[in-house]
């Protein structure tokens, strides 16, 4: 008799915050590309999974997020990080990501990052949402995009391209068609930044209340 593989997982949940949804009206954007994606990374896990692999990914394996140094960050996420770190990150782990955003350079660990876990685990963008690893946990130092491409999870492209045009209502593409057009053309490929050459500082500045939170109705 063949061993049954236990494939459940919980479904992803769409992230809401009503009164800043309201009064950002950029916001219900992101959390629906995200809601997007979660879904498609949800659907090639069980797929992965149903073959017999194992996640290798868990709650406290930061290795990722401390050796990566390429993570494409989309303009309307960079939006979302300045809120969610201004707005809803206190306590201690405020003056933690503060302090760190204030010294971070391009090759330390992501500024993000607290006792191997991702403070901003709400708001992380596609690039991380996507980055799931099979089979093995990373040995130190490890990229296994390239050491072992084929144990990297490979986003399923319609859910992909469903998000991407979530978010281009933020850039003022809203009619479907140009939509369509944009994601097909790779419309926010030209816009996107690498997390380590931004400008982190500015966002440790208005952690201060220096500068208000940016506003797109």
């Amino acid at each position: 008799m063949n061993k049954k593989i236990k494939t459940d997982m919980p479904k992803p949940i769409r992230l809401s915050f009503p009164h800043d949804e309201e009064r950002l009206g950029w916001l219900s954007m992101l959390l629906d590309a995200y809601y997007i994606a979660d879904k498609g990374i949800h659907e090639g896990i069980k797929k992965r999974l149903a073959r017999g692999e194992t996640l290798a990914c868990a709650k406290g394996c930061s290795s990722c997020c401390e050796i990566h140094f390429t993570i494409p960050v989309y303009p309307l996420e960079l939006v979302g990080l300045y809120w969610y770190v201004i707005e809803k990150i206190m306590g201690d782990e405020r003056r933690i990501i503060k302090k760190q955003l204030t010294d971070f350079h391009p090759g330390k660990p992501c500024p993000f990052l607290l006792d191997g876990i991702c403070g901003v685990h709400a708001m992380r963008p596609l690039a991380c949402r996507h980055f799931n690893v099979f089979n093995r946990s990373c040995s130190p130092g490890e990229d296994p995009y390239y050491t072992r491409r084929k144990d990297v999870l490979t986003p399923i492209e319609r859910y992909k391209n469903k998000a991407i045009n979530a978010m281009l209502p933020f850039h003022g593409i809203k009619d479907r068609a140009k939509r369509r057009q944009a994601v097909k053309m790779g419309y926010l490929n030209g816009l996107v930044q690498n997390l380590h050459e931004i400008d982190w500082l500015n966002l440790a500045h208005r952690m201060d209340g220096k500068q208000p939170i940016l506003r797109v109705g």
